[in-house]
């Protein structure tokens, strides 16, 4: 479970749903630019490329997107009588030409320059000393957006300044040298400038705040790491001066759409810039052409969403919006769906749930249950709508706070879920409920509590008890059971996997449910390489060899389904000696929620130390490599002999 530090945000419990007074109407500020750049094209980018992008950008233009930004590389190497030029061979054309070509479809150009003497990438110069100069030329060209980055700058030419303060003296020589009609967009990658401290006053339009991974990754766990990130700096966002934590991603390929969805969901209440790095014909539509979405992102009021809620998995954000509504976000960044829950204070409101359209009405609570990665995102209006009321429909509820694992289930064996139903909304009566269910073919899904109830007040739950059998014969993985009630869908994610056999079987022989590992793939029978699968070497402690057993890299956690019907684990742990006398660890054992055994603080120069633990009764049994307190180098850990005992 990670904790997140800016919860002391929470003293923002409420967002009163007030209208803007006539002052802060008139002060509409520019908003946050949309757009594509050329950052996944690198310097292979080209005239050609940009225009290529440009067209299939062209039809998401009435929704915003606009801005065609070139990340890098389109300067010749060298400046023409003191003036920037493009680089002949990629833009033949020239800027100028470019830019009018994007004009005439509605769209807008970008460019990247760099504060220091030379550009981040590609040979062409910086625009230190030249930053008059280089902004005429820029709007000489129609250039409508500039990315201001902080590469190769002399910082010998300041002495006794750190680089806040150098950023403080070169980057507003730019904003002025631009102007106000050219959007400006300080990138300083690694934070070192710490640019949201001073960002609005320096006149930027927006400003980085990805410092964790540069640039973004396509990947979940970075993905919300960099929101975290950019959720720190909150309060220094909103009236025309944006905190950017980079491009999005939908297109790409690394996470879900229900992962996309969910970025373009903290984005748009972060009122980040929405720029996309797919190519546009790759960005699905359905995530980056909602208009609803957008406009939450686009509000006049510029808002930053703030954190008002957060169980360390489970995170509520909101945000005011122009015309007294507010924007609600529920995020579960867990594996496991999870109800997610908030109030609005007291009153009537209208709810809208604007990835699907579906609107309630609600007397203050505000509860859904959030698929596992994904967030709901509400439009909220204080206003007395005669929708039905707030129905909150859970499928397999998680039993205890954090459980981020799927329910398991064995080939042929009955497993029990529930479903639960509840007038959250409590604005009407509902009646006539009835839940109905369906799985993959060839599973039993059988009620065993009735399935229908003729009324449910308000705040009243009607829960339906679930036989589900999985045919023998079904290949361990994940599966949807679906539920319907109430003119909602409710989906459990559930897990099948098979247990051990009776007696000692060694875990190496066995199939984990899930694996995390620092570097490299946790090894079978061998020691962990840090690279590919089946690059380590036998397994060695001290000079004694285990044929048997796990070779991993801490801090790893190894996880395998029990079913309850195992009693003991043992092994021999210790520090490969493919890392010498390097390396150090702690090696524990996990039963369902309890650690039941520690080695204690291991190093590559101690032998291998006997580990036993009683698992009886747990469902699942996890393997766990702490860090030696030190650092993650040389951290290669043996679960030598690694044996589980079932009944």
């Amino acid at each position: 479970m990670r904790t997140f530090t800016a919860v002391a945000a929470t003293a923002l419990l409420a967002l009163p749903l007030v209208p803007l007074s006539s002052a802060a109407g008139a002060a509409e500020a520019v908003r946050p630019p949309m757009g594509w750049s050329s950052r996944t094209l690198g310097c292979a980018v080209t005239e050609a490329a940009v225009l290529k992008a440009a067209d299939a950008l062209a039809p998401l233009a009435p929704l915003g997107y606009r801005y065609v930004i070139i990340d890098d590389c389109w300067l010749a190497p060298q400046r023409s009588g003191g003036a920037l030029v493009p680089d002949p061979a990629r833009f033949p054309a020239g800027i100028a030409a470019l830019a009018a070509g994007l004009h005439a479809k509605g769209l807008k150009l970008g460019l990247s320059l760099s504060a220091g003497t030379k550009a981040c990438a590609g040979g062409g110069p910086g625009s230190y000393k030249n930053e008059a100069a280089d902004a005429a030329r820029l709007k000489e060209w129609g250039v409508d957006h500039v990315t201001y980055a902080w590469c190769n700058i002399p910082t010998a030419d300041f002495p006794g300044q750190n680089v806040q303060q150098i950023a403080q003296t070169l980057y507003p020589r730019m904003r002025e040298a631009l102007g106000d009609g050219v959007v400006f967009a300080m990138n300083n990658e690694d934070g070192s400038t710490v640019p949201w401290l001073w960002g609005k006053d320096a006149k930027a339009t927006t400003w980085r705040t990805n410092v964790y991974n540069r640039p973004i990754p396509d990947a979940y766990p970075n993905m919300v790491d960099i929101w975290e990130t950019n959720q720190l700096r909150a309060e220094y966002a909103g009236g025309g001066s944006y905190a950017d934590p980079d491009l999005v991603q939908a297109g790409r390929g690394g996470m879900t759409d229900t992962e996309y969805r969910t970025q373009f969901t903290l984005w748009a209440m972060g009122a980040a810039p929405l720029v996309l790095q797919a190519d546009p014909a790759a960005a699905p539509p359905a995530i980056v052409a909602d208009p609803d979405v957008i406009a939450v992102d686009q509000d006049e009021l510029g808002a930053h969403g703030r954190l008002v809620k957060s169980d360390g998995w489970y995170h509520v954000l909101a945000k005011p919006l122009a015309g007294g509504d507010r924007a609600v976000a529920l995020f579960n960044e867990s594996d496991r769906a999870a109800t997610i829950s908030w109030s609005l204070g007291s009153g009537r409101f209208r709810v809208e749930e604007l990835w699907t359209g579906a609107v309630a009405t609600t007397t203050g609570a505000l509860a859904a249950q959030v698929p596992a990665h994904a967030a709901l995102l509400y439009r909220v209006s204080a206003r007395n709508d005669s929708a039905p009321p707030l129905v909150t429909f859970e499928a397999d509820p998680a039993k205890v706070l954090g459980d981020d694992r799927p329910t398991t289930l064995e080939p042929g064996r009955t497993g029990e879920i529930v479903t639960r139903v509840t007038n959250t909304g409590a604005t009407a009566r509902l009646r006539d409920v009835e839940v109905t269910a369906s799985g993959p073919q060839g599973w039993k899904i059988a009620a065993r509590t009735p399935v229908r109830t003729g009324r449910l007040d308000g705040g009243d739950a009607f829960t339906v008890t679930w036989a589900v059998t999985p045919p023998e014969g079904t290949a361990p993985g994940t599966y949807e059971l679906a539920f319907e009630a109430a003119g909602q869908r409710a989906t459990a994610v559930v897990a099948v996997a098979t247990g051990p056999g009776a007696g000692r079987t060694y875990l190496s022989d066995l199939a984990w449910t899930r694996a995390a590992n620092h570097f490299g793939p946790v090894e079978k029978d061998m020691s962990n390489g840090e690279r590919a699968a089946g690059d380590g070497r036998p397994l060695t402690i001290e000079g004694v060899r285990f044929a048997k057993g796990l070779g991993a890299h801490a801090p790893a956690d190894i996880e395998f389904y029990t079913g309850g019907r195992c009693t003991s684990v043992s092994f021999q742990a210790g520090i490969d000696d493919e890392v010498g006398a390097a390396g150090s660890a702690g090696f524990e054992v996990w039963a369902d929620g309890g650690r039941v055994a520690y080695s204690g603080l291991l190093t590559g120069a101690m032998p291998a130390r006997a580990v036993t633990a009683d698992v009886t009764g747990a469902r699942h049994v996890r393997l766990v490599a702490t860090n030696g307190g030190d650092n993650a180098t040389s951290d290669h850990v043996d679960f030598a002999d690694a044996v589980i005992t079932c009944e």
